[in-house]
Order: structure tokens, then C-alpha cells, then sequence
């Protein structure tokens, strides 16, 4: 049993963890608002409350929601207590989910016109909305500025879900939208039964990966396509620990071609093979199996779809995200040269920082646990939320995955040396969370001055802070080295 779930239950944690998510199914459940875009007739989907929010209290709704989910996780962080729900707990959580429509985003309705162009024997990689049918067609219509220029950065085996949900879906965005929604809540659900398989104990899951209002508002409520794609990562890191690495390859390459950054799963596991002692026959085999596994999916699949759609996925990467310290960077080097190059450079210098935040969180990670990929794992996407040119509150659930797996392994001692880390990871979180809060992009311009100031300037600030403090930790770390691994043996 992890140290976590050991004690008594916090009540008062409980009571915040409960209200927080209760706000959020609220904004869910309200129908059109400044957080939830405008979805047309409703068809056989679930209906809305009848009422609408104005866009102050929407905002205030999700913004309590969000900070009462962090302050009870924050409680858990600081003294450390179980969280057992039972399966009606969950199923009641899932069925409550699917009563609500998408918010925090309009990504929902991008998922709902790439599916439906995909059915209707387009090319959502090279056709944009706004030219779909001359705008006519009333699924894809609803696409909200600016995405109705944009093509699809997703990869085929995501698109061919969001075709399947608009093949399911009809003719009608909220009944396309629905069946997302149902794909999403079973892979949200089928990561819950991965991470338990793989042994992290039920009540870890469900505090940092079920429950997680960080997970639960950024992912799931907002129908995210990165919930899918860390349900095939899930798959791929058990595979891989299991020691099946052509199985763990084949899940890497249907996480990568959901998303192109889940495939960070397979560095992990190759990261753990090349680091077993002994044995050169082995480590080489199984890395052999993984690639081979990876490739098996992944080429086929970009080759039906055409190699220009990985382009498009490609060009993606180059987003300067307005909550990311990196975004001053760049407005200083565009005023020096030419956009792209600013761009470009901002692309690098943000990926150099990722590579020098894994290399500070291996240092403060040393000895936790003797499962290196998940070790790897954790600081691999840990530092990709906290450094790459372009985070959104929902990038960061392959770090949440990271960490349920990881805090799953530690003991006592180990927890007291991560709880800092962990701290800083909820507040660093919660705070970019908020400064996409309520999350569309054409806002009043009271609400938008108040939100967008936020956005530029608290959450870089916290990113910042949060770098200062992992520089301090990784100080420490290295002047009080952990000798040896936190149990005997050394596993993939």
C-alpha cells in the first residue's frame, strides 16, 4: 500500500473534493454559456438545466470548482489520506459527467467537423471548416474563430474516432458531440482500470487520476482527445512493465497516433530497457520489439491517411502559449527579427528548457522507486507541462498519469521527499486551470481584461516560480545524494 492511503479519511477534504466537482458538473449542465459554445438542437442527447449562467458567474462557478478540488488535493499533499470510493461512487461520477456538455474550450466542436468532413469522404488535414460544403453543413458550421481556418493537428487514429462519433452522431453537433463524450468518459474510465492493473492502489487512482479536478474539469468535462490518448499510454506502460515490449510498441503507436506527444511513453520504456544491468541480449531484444511495435502502427496509419497530415501535426509544435513565461520571450525577439524566426527560436530555446527541467527533476526523483520508466516517465512529461512553448491546462494529464503511477510506488521516506515537488506541480496547475477560465476565445470585454490578465501575467509568474523552486530542490538534492534504489532489484 502506498504511504498516501494510509490513516484516516480527511472529511473536510472530502467535502471540498465533492463541491468542487459539483460546481463544475453545474457549469456542464447549464447549457450555452461563455464557457460552453453553442451546439445547435440537441436531439437524443441529454438535455441542459433550464437555465442559462451569465458569464461573471460562470467564471466564478468554475474558478471555486477548480479551487476547491486543488485545496482538497493540497490537504491530501500536506497529510496524507485515503480516498476509497465504490463502484457506484464512480459509475454515479461517470453517468453525472455524460449529463453535462463540453466547457472550458471549443476543441469539442473541431473534434465533431474533422469527424464529420472524415465521413463525408473529406480531408480533414488539408480542408478547413470554413470551406467545408461553403460553410453549409450543420455539423461543421459550429466550429467557433479561429479554427474555421484551421485544418486538423490530430493524429489518425484520433480523427477516426471523432469520425466514428460523427458517423454515430448524425447530422446534429450535440448528439456527435455526446458520443465524444462517451468515448472520452470510458477512456477516462479505462486509464482508472490500467492504472490499477499495472498495481497503483485504488485509492492513489482515484485521488490523483479519477477525482483529480485537474484531470476531471481540464480533461474529461472538457471532452479533451488527450483523455483518449493516455488511456493507450496507460495500456503501453503496463505492457511495457509487464514485459511484453512488442504489445507495449503497439500502444505507444496508438497513443502517438491519437496525439503525437503521447508517444513520450515509448521514450520512457526505452529509457528503462537501456538502463537494466546485465544481460545485453535482453535489453536489446525488448528495445528491438518496441520500435518494431511502435512502427506497426504508426506508419500504416499516416501512410492510409497521406504524409501530409504528419506534416500538419509537425507544424503544430510551433505555439507560443500566452500562459508560458516563453511568450515574453518571444514578443522581444519578433520586435528584434522576423516573426518566424522568433518563433523558431522561442521553439528551441523553450525545448532546451525542458532538457534542463529533466535533467533537475532526475536529480530530485533519485531513489524513489526502482521502476525507471515510470521514473521516466514522470520527469518526462513533468517537464514537458512546465516548459514547452505551448501548454493548455489539458496537456498536462500525461504528468497526472506520471504521478498517480509514481506516488503509487513511494514509502513513507519517498513521500516525504516528493510531497515539495507535488505541492508545487497542484499550485503550478491550478493556476493555469484558472487562466483559461471560462475558456472561450470571444469574450465580453469585461471578462476578457480580466481573464486574459491573468493569463499573461499569473500564470507565468507561477511557471517561473515553480522553476526557481525545482532549481532549490534539485540544489538540495544534489548536496544530500539518495545512494541506492528505494527496494532491491532494478526493474524496466
Amino acid at each position: 500500500m502506498s504511504h498516501e492511503d494510509e490513516g484516516e479519511v480527511d472529511q473536510l477534504g472530502v467535502g471540498l473534493l465533492v463541491a468542487g466537482i459539483g460546481l463544475l458538473l453545474l457549469v456542464g449542465a447549464s447549457g450555452t454559456s461563455l464557457a460552453l459554445p453553442p451546439l445547435g438542437d440537441r436531439g437524443w442527447a441529454p438535455p441542459s438545466l433550464p437555465w442559462r449562467l451569465g458569464g461573471w458567474t460562470v467564471g466564478a462557478l468554475q474558478a471555486t470548482g477548480y479551487l476547491l478540488g486543488a485545496a482538497s488535493l493540497w490537504r491530501h499533499v500536506r497529510r496524507p489520506s485515503p480516498l476509497r470510493l465504490r463502484w457506484w461512487h464512480v459509475g454515479l461520477l461517470a453517468v453525472l459527467v455524460l449529463l453535462t456538455a463540453p466547457f472550458g474550450t471549443a476543441d469539442h466542436t473541431n473534434y465533431a467537423a474533422y469527424g464529420r468532413i472524415l465521413v463525408e469522404g473529406g480531408d480533414p488535414w488539408s480542408v478547413v471548416p470554413a470551406d467545408w460544403l461553403g460553410g453549409a453543413d450543420p455539423v461543421v458550421r459550429l466550429v467557433q474563430d479561429p479554427w474555421r481556418e484551421a485544418t486538423s493537428v490530430y493524429g489518425p487514429v484520433g480523427t477516426w474516432l471523432m469520425g466514428l462519433a460523427a458517423w454515430v452522431g448524425g447530422d446534429l453537433a450535440r448528439q456527435v458531440v455526446w458520443v465524444w463524450q462517451v468515448l472520452v468518459v470510458a477512456a477516462w474510465l479505462g486509464t482508472r482500470e490500467l492504472l490499477v492493473r499495472l498495481g497503483t492502489p485504488r485509492p492513489t487512482v482515484d485521488r490523483w487520476w479519477t477525482t483529480n479536478v485537474l484531470v476531471l474539469g481540464a480533461g474529461v468535462l472538457g471532452a479533451h482527445v488527450d483523455t483518449l490518448a493516455v488511456c493507450a499510454m496507460a495500456a503501453a506502460l503496463g505492457l511495457g512493465l509487464a514485459g511484453r515490449p512488442l504489445l507495449a510498441g503497439l500502444a505507444t503507436g496508438l497513443a502517438a497516433s491519437t496525439k503525437l506527444t503521447a508517444g513520450v511513453v515509448g521514450l520512457a520504456l526505452l529509457w528503462g530497457l537501456l538502463s537494466r544491468r546485465g544481460g545485453r541480449g535482453a535489453p536489446r531484444a525488448g528495445v528491438a520489439r518496441l520500435v518494431v511495435g511502435t512502427l506497426l502502427v504508426l506508419v500504416p496509419a499516416h501512410a492510409l491517411v497521406g504524409m501530409h497530415a504528419l506534416g500538419r501535426i509537425a507544424e503544430a509544435g510551433g505555439g507560443i502559449s500566452y500562459a508560458m513565461p516563453w511568450r515574453a520571450l518571444y514578443t522581444l525577439l519578433d520586435l528584434a527579427t522576423s516573426e518566424p524566426l522568433a518563433r523558431t527560436m522561442t521553439t528551441w530555446i523553450a525545448a532546451f528548457g525542458c532538457v534542463l527541467l529533466a535533467v533537475a527533476l532526475w536529480r530530485i526523483t533519485e531513489g524513489l522507486t526502482e521502476v525507471v520508466a515510470v521514473r521516466a516517465l514522470f520527469v518526462l512529461t513533468t517537464a514537458y507541462s512546465l516548459g514547452a512553448g505551448y501548454v493548455l491546462p489539458w496537456y498536462e494529464l500525461p504528468q497526472w498519469l506520471a504521478t498517480a503511477v509514481l506516488v503509487g510506488l513511494v514509502g513513507r521516506e519517498g513521500w516525504r521527499r516528493l510531497a515539495p515537488l507535488l505541492l508545487l506541480l497542484v499550485g503550478r496547475s491550478l493556476v493555469l486551470a484558472l487562466a483559461y477560465v471560462p475558456g472561450r476565445v470571444r469574450l465580453p470585454d469585461d471578462v476578457e481584461m480580466v481573464t486574459l490578465g491573468f493569463r499573461f501575467v499569473a500564470s507565468p509568474l507561477a511557471t517561473l516560480a515553480v522553476w526557481v523552486a525545482i532549481w532549490g530542490l534539485w540544489r538540495r538534492a544534489g548536496q544530500h545524494p539518495v545512494r541506492g534504489w528505494s527496494e532491491g532489484g532494478q526493474r524496466i
